[in-house]
Order: structure tokens, then sequence, then C-alpha cells
């Protein structure tokens, strides 16, 4: 009887290795010159983008040599003072974050926008961080949704 349940158990978990060892992996890449020089926007953005494709179950691996190639480019990052401090200063502002990825014959383009504010200079880049932070997790969510729908 325990042999019967063995080979229900082991079938199952072989085709689904079988499945996995030959998936498309993909080997995330940026632009050349598609990238701020902030280490930490940087380092940021790509661990995100290979944290959405892990999420969507897309093997990463770029030594495979069937990998598909997906370039990342940081289309547009700025900031816009929206509020100022009683000595016209700004103070409040709104943090937009554009990226591409191009994936074999396909483009997709993610657009976010976060606000952060500095009442007392103190901070230093901390909520600047923060917001990229929020608007990098809102794409994340995008690009995962999008992996998945289209396979």
């Amino acid at each position: 009887m325990k042999l019967f349940y063995m080979k229900k158990l082991i079938i199952p978990l072989y085709l689904c290795f079988i499945v996995i060892s030959y998936a498309q992996s993909f080997c995330i890449k940026e632009k050349e010159g598609a990238f701020i020089e902030d280490p930490y926007i940087k380092e940021y953005v790509i661990k995100s983008v290979e944290d959405a494709f892990i999420e969507a179950k897309k093997p990463l691996d770029c030594n495979s040599k069937s990998h598909k190639t997906v370039f990342l480019k940081i289309t547009n990052l700025s900031d816009m003072p929206i509020g100022y401090s009683i000595y016209q200063r700004a103070n409040n502002y709104i943090l937009n974050l554009s990226i591409e990825l191009d994936i074999g014959n396909k483009k997709y383009t993610y657009s976010q926008s976060s606000y952060y504010a500095l009442p007392t200079g103190g901070e230093g880049d901390l909520p600047k961080r923060q917001a990229l932070e929020d608007a990098m997790d809102r794409i994340k969510d995008m690009i995962v949704e999008d992996l998945l729908k289209n396979g």
C-alpha cells in the first residue's frame, strides 16, 4: 500500500521537475546609459524587477544558453516640488518613476508617482528613498501581473 502512495507522489514530482528544468529562463540587464548614477536606485530597481520575475515563477539564469534577455531602462526619475515652507523653501515633493522592460519583441512601460516630505531637511535623502521604494513596489506588482497574464 505504501508503495502505491509513493508512486503517486513520485510521478507528479518528476513531472514538475521536468517542466521547471525546461522552462524559459530570463536574464535581466540594464540598457546602455539607462541608469541614474546613484548606486542605491540602480540596485533597488534591478532587485525589484528580479523579485517580480521570481514571484511570477519565471526563472532567472544568465548562464543558461537558452535564456531570454530582458533589457531594463529607467526612462524617468524626477521629483517636483508641490509644497513650500513659510521660508519659501520646497519641502513637499512628488517623485515620478518610469521604467521600460524590453522582453524579446515586446516593450512594457510602467510609471508611478509617490509623495514625500522634507519638513526640516535633517532627514537627508531617506524620505526620497522611501518614496522610490513605494513607487517601485507598485511597479513590481504590475510587472508580476503582466508576466502572469502574458505567460
